[in-house]
């Protein structure tokens, strides 16, 4: 089976701002619930540099999580997950061109631990783990078949954490990622027709930067696109 190489970016981003509810008591947990939206542009390419897929779509999810600080050492996790319906783009194995729809979930869990590295709070650094699944149904159509596909990868990254601004009204931070994927694999189910096959695929440095802002929404909650 040709090279994969995921050519595209899946961005999420809040569509309804998550709701955290807040403590101004140290050492007090802090939670976060809502609503998201996942972009996915996924791309398969030969080792020809010719494109074999392309999926392209929204996915709606939901996404919660939780967090403590102590002293200078913070921890939070966070957990989300998307589902729907996306377009595909593909060919057949003889190489005719395939269009159909994929029915798609995501599912990610990570958890980070960041250290303050000066007496304002303003810079924090650590390390993080993550866990994702990516699940799809590419469905079949007349007289070619669908399959199931499952990507799955762990990771481990290193994270910082800016702070830009801190206000009790309002909260603006830069947070980076660099994350190395561990064991990046897909199963494939060809629903009988053929074995199912597990293969191993490449390990590549990923980047992240994202811009979390808050607004307090009253006496202990805050409004987020975390």
């Amino acid at each position: 089976m040709p090279e994969r190489r995921v050519l595209g970016v899946i961005v999420c981003a809040g569509l309804l701002g998550p709701l955290a509810q807040a403590s101004d008591t140290p050492g007090a947990l802090e939670l976060h619930a809502g609503a998201s939206v996942m972009r996915v542009d996924f791309r398969e390419v030969a080792d020809s540099g010719q494109r074999l897929v392309r999926e392209q779509g929204v996915l709606p999810g939901v996404v919660g999580g939780v967090g403590q600080s102590r002293g200078r050492w913070q921890w939070s996790a966070e957990v989300s997950y998307y589902s729907g319906v996306v377009d595909y783009d593909g060919q057949t194995q003889s190489g005719a061109s395939f269009e159909t729809k994929s029915d798609a979930s995501v599912a990610k869990i990570r958890a980070r631990a960041l250290h303050m590295l000066d007496p304002e709070g303003r810079f924090w650094v650590g390390l993080g783990l993550g866990y994702r699944q990516w699940q799809r149904h590419i469905r079949g159509r007349g007289q070619v078949s669908g399959l199931d596909e499952r990507f799955t990868a762990a990771d481990v990254s290193a994270e910082a954490r800016l702070s830009l601004l801190r206000s009790q009204e309002v909260r603006a931070d830069v947070d980076l990622r660099l994350a190395w994927p561990l064991r990046p694999q897909v199963r494939i189910d060809f629903g009988g027709l053929y074995d199912t096959q597990t293969l191993q695929l490449g390990e590549r440095l990923s980047a992240r930067v994202a811009m979390p802002v808050s607004f307090a929404a009253g006496p202990r909650s805050r409004i987020s696109n975390t």
